[in-house]
């Protein structure tokens, strides 16, 4: 029998976000290490999740989101045209061709807001997107 204590079964290591890495160090710097690791494994535990996506402008009239998991990428871009449609937005999947959604919108917010529903539905696997605008290929 062992002094060691009984653990309890925990979910894999990549259902946890994590992976294992080995890596050659001095002895005594594995402590340092091992320390280290526990600092960036608590760090990533005690992160809020980010409930919206990140906009970031790609030029003077174009944004970019990515979706948390790099599969799904938004876009809004300013057309410059008059009236309701002057915004375009599209939400587009890693590795297909044509958007699986897309519309127009009066305003840049209003324009993030239907991509990033889209980008919801995509996730929540829903076949249209709240709000104006069309899915392709759902």
């Amino acid at each position: 029998m062992t002094d060691r204590p009984l653990r309890r079964p925990s979910r894999s290591l990549r259902a946890q976000g994590l992976c294992k890495v080995t890596v050659l160090v001095p002895e005594g710097c594995a402590e340092g290490i091992r320390q280290f690791a526990q600092k960036l494994r608590n760090r990533e535990l005690n992160e809020p999740v980010p409930e919206t996506p990140k906009w970031q402008a790609i030029s003077p009239s174009a944004e970019l989101m990515v979706s948390p998991d790099c599969s799904v990428r938004g876009s809004v871009r300013d057309t410059r045209a008059p009236g309701a449609g002057r915004f375009r937005w599209t939400v587009a999947v890693l590795g297909q061709l044509d958007p699986i959604a897309e519309g127009r919108a009066e305003d840049r917010v209003e324009a993030r807001s239907l991509a990033e529903a889209a980008v919801a539905a995509y996730f929540a696997n829903r076949a249209i997107p709240s709000g104006g605008g069309s899915v392709r290929g759902g």
